[in-house]
């Protein structure tokens, strides 16, 4: 298991080419990372709330990032592809789809074999905000819908897609994430597991920070492409943190990743201070006996 970083982390920062990027992230001792092509000059793509992977991707900038993993030896081992999968308008959910394609092509041309993506939710204004109206069937059918066609591009494509366990999104707890499993039935759809992310309004306590990932694991421990290292900070709300700030108990996740063969790597995320990175890093190493 190597150890990289999310280069959406750096996109508070003023934005750098993908070798200024590359170099940055191989200074701070990671190993590998997760790729967003929002985060490189070459693209000049800024994320919108429905759609956050460009419509293009260029010869010129897919030729720089390719280079830029090269030179500095970090390869890419996650493209992220999200958008809006339960947007209530279905235009955007099929632009997503068209975008995704595009993404899969790029990533087989990185190298990369998992695309990451976001169940969404019925917020048309922002796929990383909750509504009420998540729990419903017509979100659900809507979301399915969309993974299922998603599910076909990858299968042509030959990528694995990996979708997370979001409390904004209508795959908002583990029992939901066995239900989309069983309903689309691939191998191509896969899991990123997010402790942070497990945790929903009023949960976010370290007495049920084992309990938590234990449900995760039970649920879909055999089908996890990637890891990440966000963090929450205990509380009745939700207020994620840079790794080791929080409740997360980090090194029962490592032990967990052990037990069910996890053979994908960890990308530490929701930093976003590149001063706290070197610290997140050896928190994490540490956590996991590496």
């Amino acid at each position: 298991m190597k150890t990289g970083v999310c280069t959406t982390d750096f996109e508070k920062s003023p934005l750098l080419p993908a070798a200024a990027l590359f170099e940055k992230i191989l200074a701070l001792g990671f190993e590998c990372v997760q790729f967003a092509f929002s985060s490189v000059t070459e693209s000049d793509f800024v994320p919108s709330g429905q759609l956050e992977l460009p419509g293009e991707i260029t010869a010129a900038t897919l030729s720089a990032v390719a280079a830029a993993s090269e030179k500095t030896g970090l390869p890419i081992g996650v493209v992220n592809a999200t958008f809006n999968m339960a947007h209530p308008d279905p235009e955007i959910r099929a632009e997503g789809l068209r975008r995704l394609r595009v993404h899969a092509e790029a990533a087989k041309a990185l190298g990369c074999p998992v695309l990451s993506l976001c169940t969404g939710t019925r917020n048309a204004a922002h796929l990383w905000t909750p509504h009420p109206d998540n729990g419903s069937e017509a979100a659900w059918d809507a979301m399915l819908s969309t993974v299922s066609r998603a599910v076909e591009i990858a299968e042509e494509e030959d990528v694995i897609l990996a979708v997370e366990s979001e409390a904004s999104n209508v795959i908002d707890r583990p029992s939901r994430v066995k239900r989309l499993l069983e309903a689309v039935g691939s191998d191509k759809l896969r899991m990123i597991l997010d402790p942070a992310n497990l945790f929903r309004a009023g949960e976010a306590h370290p007495s049920n920070a084992r309990r938590t990932l234990d449900e995760a694991f039970a649920a879909f421990g055999d089908k996890i492409a990637a890891a990440h290292g966000k963090d929450i900070r205990e509380g009745d709300g939700i207020s994620f943190c840079g790794t080791g700030l929080g409740i997360v108990d980090f090194p029962y996740m490592a032990s967990l990743l052990r037990k069910y063969g996890f053979r994908g790597d960890m990308f530490l995320h929701g930093i976003y201070d590149e001063e706290d990175m070197p610290r997140a890093l050896r928190y994490w190493l540490d956590a996991a006996g590496e």
